[in-house]
């Protein structure tokens, strides 16, 4: 079968028309198969969550912020928890950990959703795909932060509005100025009544009285002392007070005194001397 060459010309076109879209498949190929690892070797792990909280199969899966594999099916196993089936990359499945996390995270403030591993201590061994399965902390998401901040929110405005019925209650403020001013003015009058004080050399008169009070501590002290000797005794005092012999003594004596004459002459004179003496001086 002859062809035209016009037609020639045209199959020619076809022809490199097609092979230039087959390149271009070929490229796009090789770089998606790049970007998802498709030629590289991958290792099937299990994730055990509380919600997945919209995360779908397909969504990727990062470790330390790198793309290392995907999630292959999702399944519910019981009534708390969640069962996540993925791939992760063979080369890459040394730096996770037995005790590592996995937490459904948002690419951005509305962006996809990913499964992301982290943690794990250098001292854990690598996990075992096969027996071993990864768990989630228990991380607040965002329904329970929008939550807290209307509790937040809440608290608020029932403090705001205390606040406002103590201001109201207190006349704007103006209750409180007046208590304030009545404080100050107290406070300068004490201060005046202190001067006062210390300008009536109070401090000297209240020295003076504890001196006093000393010296009546001391004298009373003595005649204390004085006391005591005098009941103890020997001495003329105590004889006085309780010798009985010498009172007779004294008595017996002024009786005799009463009959003799001659005492009486000498207690007459004594008394009219002393009579005398008062006249002149009078």
């Amino acid at each position: 079968m002859r062809f035209r060459k016009k037609d020639e010309k045209n199959l020619l076109k076809v022809g490199v028309f097609i092979s230039l879209l087959f390149a271009v498949a070929m490229i796009m190929i090789v770089s998606i198969g790049k970007e998802n690892s498709v030629f590289h070797p991958k290792i099937n792990m299990r994730a055990r969550v509380e919600n997945v909280k919209n995360l779908k199969p397909g969504s990727s899966v990062e470790l330390k912020g790198i793309r290392v594999g995907n999630v292959d099916e999702i399944e519910i196993i019981s009534e708390d928890l969640v069962e996540i089936r993925f791939n992760v990359l063979e080369k890459e499945i040394q730096w996770i950990k037995k005790d590592s996390n996995v937490s459904v995270s948002t690419a951005g403030l509305v962006g996809d959703k990913y499964l992301e591993i982290y943690g794990g201590s250098r001292e854990s061994q690598p996990i075992d795909p096969v027996n071993d399965f990864l768990r989630s902390e228990n991380l607040a998401d965002m329904k329970q932060l929008m939550n807290k901040g209307e509790s937040i929110a809440t608290i608020t405005e029932r403090i705001l509005t205390r606040v406002d019925q103590i201001i109201f209650n207190m006349d704007d403020g103006k209750k409180l100025v007046d208590a304030v001013n009545s404080l100050g003015k107290a406070s300068l009058n004490m201060e005046k009544i202190t001067q006062e004080l210390r300008d009536a050399h109070l401090g000297e008169t209240i020295k003076n009285v504890n001196k006093t009070m000393v010296n009546l501590d001391k004298s009373s002290a003595s005649i204390e002392r004085i006391t005591a000797r005098i009941e103890r005794g020997p001495g003329t005092m105590n004889s006085l007070i309780y010798d009985d012999n010498l009172h007779e003594d004294l008595r017996a004596l002024l009786g005799g005194a009463s009959r003799n004459k001659i005492i009486k002459y000498f207690i007459r004179e004594s008394i009219q001397n002393s009579e005398r003496k008062k006249s002149k001086a009078n």
